[in-house]
């Protein structure tokens, strides 16, 4: 799994997030925190912190405060995917897929590494 994660590359790394919180969706507001995007996508979490205020300022994530402390007193947040980050992630998905045919993804790169389980 290591040396997967050396060659993913930014559409995959989007890719998961946005199939994540689109998966998420309907899923209380704990399931779509840092930590557990960071479990579920196995994305590094300061790549992550800064992939997910991106893709806010971008507006295909919606960025929502609890109004909660965590542990180490800083705010609890958590993220919505926007209509137009679902439609981003079916077209990133597409594109991930064409390269899974011309051979420069392996399948895997597909799917989360949650799915394993």
């Amino acid at each position: 799994m290591a040396s997967l994660r050396k060659q993913r590359d930014l559409p995959v790394t989007i890719y998961r997030v946005l199939l994540y919180l689109s998966r998420m969706r309907n899923e209380d507001s704990d399931a779509k925190r840092l930590v557990r995007i960071e479990r579920a996508t196995g994305i590094d979490r300061k790549e992550l912190r800064n992939l997910l205020k991106e893709l806010t300022e971008a507006e295909l994530l919606i960025e929502t405060d609890s109004g909660k402390l965590g542990r180490g007193g800083h705010l609890v947040v958590h993220w919505d995917i926007t209509e137009a980050g679902r439609m981003w992630r079916s077209d990133i998905g597409r594109f991930i897929q064409f390269g899974e045919r011309l051979g420069y993804y392996p399948g895997s790169f597909f799917y989360l590494p949650s799915d394993a389980h």
